[in-house]
């Protein structure tokens, strides 16, 4: 969770202008980090990143707390689900850490990707003034 956060921050201090990301689109590439990015652009990656970030840190409700609902004891006890919660927990732990390695490959990539735009944009700069 740690990478996340830091791929994250990384990301939040790099992008100091968001609206520069809007209808750009991650060139497809061998890399996995950006083979995944599909028809949105990194505007709206980068707004989904930074809202992901705010619900784990607990800042934000979750959309539908109706799927949250705990189920009492007895609903536990009777479902057997209550047998194998260290099993349980193992497969959603395993799920949570696959979903933040998945985004933090996202960060890293929309970092790179805005890099080179500013990289472009300072290139072009000094072309006009040289």
């Amino acid at each position: 969770m740690e990478k996340y956060f830091s791929a994250i921050h990384k990301m939040e201090q790099v992008v100091m202008f968001p609206s520069l990301l809007r209808g750009v689109y991650m060139e497809q590439q061998d890399d996995a980090s950006t083979g995944d990015f599909g028809n949105r652009d990194l505007y709206e990656y980068y707004i989904q990143l930074k809202s992901i970030k705010l619900a784990v840190e607990g800042r934000l409700e979750p959309l539908n707390e109706s799927k949250h609902q705990t189920t009492s004891r007895e609903e536990v006890q009777e479902n057997g689900e209550e047998a194998d919660l260290e099993g349980l927990l193992y497969h959603h732990f395993t799920g949570l850490y696959r979903v933040l390695t998945h985004l933090t490959r996202k960060a890293n990539a929309l970092t790179r990707k805005y890099n080179e735009i500013i990289g472009q944009i300072n290139q072009s700069e000094m072309t006009l003034t040289g």
